[in-house]
């Protein structure tokens, strides 16, 4: 049986020596029990370690350890028999939440199988205290934390509730001190380095005795110089400065004080003091529920309170954590990349380069020759079409000429019989009719003469050396032209023109006389050179832009080009500045902007 004092100590949660009296106690209700060890995981940290032995001293020890780490290790129970006869080393892990939490090793004396199976039961019987016992400390855990976060939670819908910070920052305070049962509780924030205070539990205004609350404002100096909480009176071990808690201290009497730094990433904006009677002094848990509250409220109130900063502030504070990430401890990458930026712009400022002006180009024929209809006739024959190279002479085409020796052979039948009339006239001295002949005939001798001309101009030749670029009269031989029709345009092989398409911001720089190089689609890995003739003073709208045309001339290597051809050409201007070069286009729309925004 099990007595009320040994009872109260295995249902005690919080009794500091519990390993080592369970351990006795188990020890002494297991029969043939030589010697145990304890190994368990008190904090809860996945460290384990010797919680108890009994005896304290035994020749059994190694085989305890052994056996209990291979216990963590194979999360299973363990029984072996042991050199000297009728002993027997033994291991049982306790597991709570598929953990295993504890380890009890054994040395255990049988005479024969019903006294092992009874010394085993009686081990698992004890080790379900232990698995009790674990349980309950991760469950009260649990709950602490839980408690904890509800605290949060209700603080922060708080926080955000209020409809100012002034508000939102009574309530903090107010809830701190009501939640942790202080009597007074203090808000400060920094300011140049300097902690002010700005709000105080149980009270709308904290304009109290100045000494009070100068004492008050250097103790959250003391934490925020440190960044670490700081209890007071503190432990023993406790390595914290707290001169000015203890100054504080004096001043208002004896009382437990606690300060905790509000710290966001790496930076320490404020400060919470706690205070209450020195006969209730602030415990690990209320520690741990201050810091909870004061650093995760506190990150909604510090919202609130940087929301309702006007915009100036948030800039300078936007600046000032730059700068103190590039001067201060850390962030290796972002100096070396400032560093390389301010470094690449002074170069970028101060070197010059080779301003180039770059444009579309389309290469033109240096003469295009339209060859028309000369009258209304039908194709007899096409002898050339658009893409061939043709030389001075060449039939193109011949139109259909019938219908022009028909009325040459009129105009011959018609100048004779004029003649003839002309000599009847003549010999019987008809004044009057000789003249009407003689008009008939000079009459018939010009439409003859027309004709003639007309003939001649039917077949159409090439009139000089060169390419022809449009008119393909292949399939239409037989149809019927009209005069003035245009049925060929020759462009010469060896001369040609080069035509820029400039956009309007940068026309100014180009002047003739200005030398470049040409890039063609067809022949990108060549450069042409060519010399800037002329600058068209009208504007035109091409691909859904203001560009002039610029003429140029090429200079050599025309062998291998053609009419039509479309590249990139650049310009050369001057030297520049590179940056001058590169924010050209940019700085050239900023400043067309700002004079039609402001005038």
């Amino acid at each position: 049986m099990i007595s009320a004092a040994e009872t109260d100590i295995l249902l005690s949660r919080d009794h500091p020596e519990w390993f080592r009296h369970w351990l006795e106690w188990s020890f002494s209700k297991i029969p043939g029990a030589h010697a145990a060890l304890l190994v368990a995981d008190q904090r809860r940290s996945g460290s384990f370690s010797a919680a108890g032995m009994v005896p304290l001293e035994t020749r059994w020890e190694s085989r305890l350890l052994d056996i209990a780490e291979k216990t963590l290790s194979q999360r299973k129970p363990l029984l072996k028999s042991l050199e000297t006869e009728g002993f027997f080393a033994g291991s049982w892990p306790v597991v709570v939440a598929d953990e295993v939490r504890a380890v009890v090793a054994l040395v255990i004396r049988a005479s024969d199988e019903n006294a092992l199976q009874e010394a085993l039961a009686a081990v698992e019987w004890c080790a379900g205290w232990v698995e009790l016992h674990i349980a309950r400390e991760l469950l009260g855990a649990q709950a602490s934390k839980m408690g904890r976060q509800e605290l949060v939670l209700d603080g922060i819908a708080g926080v955000l509730d209020a409809d100012s910070f002034e508000h939102a920052a009574l309530y903090y305070v107010n809830m701190l001190a009501s939640r942790l049962h202080c009597e007074r509780v203090v808000l400060g924030y920094t300011r140049g380095g300097e902690l002010e205070i700005h709000a105080q539990s149980h009270s709308s205004s904290y304009s109290e005795r100045h000494a009070l609350m100068r004492a008050t404002a250097d103790a959250m100096q003391e934490a925020v110089d440190q960044r670490e909480t700081i209890s007071f009176p503190a432990a023993n071990d406790d390595a914290r400065v707290n001169v000015a808690h203890r100054n504080l201290n004096d001043n208002i009497g004896s009382r437990a004080l606690l300060t905790v730094p509000l710290v966001d990433e790496a930076e320490c904006y404020g400060a919470v003091l706690f205070e209450r009677h020195q006969e209730n002094p602030f415990s690990e848990e209320d520690v741990v529920v201050a810091e909870a509250l004061a650093n995760v409220v506190g990150d909604a109130l510090e919202e609130k309170r940087q929301a309702e900063q006007p915009l100036h502030r948030h800039a300078l504070r936007a600046l000032e954590a730059q700068l103190q990430r590039l001067t201060g401890p850390g962030f290796l990458w972002r100096k070396v990349a400032v560093t390389s930026l301010l470094l690449l712009s002074f170069f970028f400022l101060v070197a010059k380069g080779q301003y180039n002006l770059s444009a579309d180009a389309v290469l033109e024929g240096g003469e295009l020759r339209a060859l028309v209809a000369p009258f209304d006739s039908y194709i007899e024959r096409a002898s050339a079409r658009a893409g061939d190279r043709v030389d001075t002479g060449k039939e193109l085409a011949t139109l259909d000429t019938r219908e022009l020796r028909l009325q040459r052979m009129s105009w011959i039948s018609q100048m004779a019989q004029s003649q003839r009339q002309y000599e009847e006239a003549l010999a019987n001295q008809e004044r009057a009719q000789v003249q009407i002949s003689n008009a008939e005939i000079q009459r018939a001798k010009a439409e003859l003469q027309l004709v003639e001309f007309q003939i001649e101009q039917a077949r159409l030749v090439a009139p000089f050396d060169g390419l022809v670029v449009t008119g393909d009269l292949s399939q239409r031989v037989g149809t019927v032209i009209a005069k003035g029709d245009t049925l060929f345009e020759l462009a010469p092989s060896n001369r040609f023109r080069l035509a820029l398409y400039v956009d309007e911001f940068r026309i100014r720089d180009v002047k003739p006389g200005q030398t470049g190089r040409l890039v063609l689609s067809a022949l990108s890995d060549q450069e042409f050179a060519f010399t800037v003739t002329r600058i068209n003073p009208m504007a035109e709208v091409r691909e859904g832009g203001t560009v002039y045309r610029v003429e140029a001339e090429l200079q050599g290597g025309q062998d291998m080009l053609r009419a039509g051809l479309e590249g990139v050409a650049r310009v050369a201007i001057d030297r520049r500045h590179l940056i001058a070069i590169w924010t050209r286009g940019l700085r050239d729309r900023l400043s067309l902007e700002w004079w039609r925004f402001w005038g």
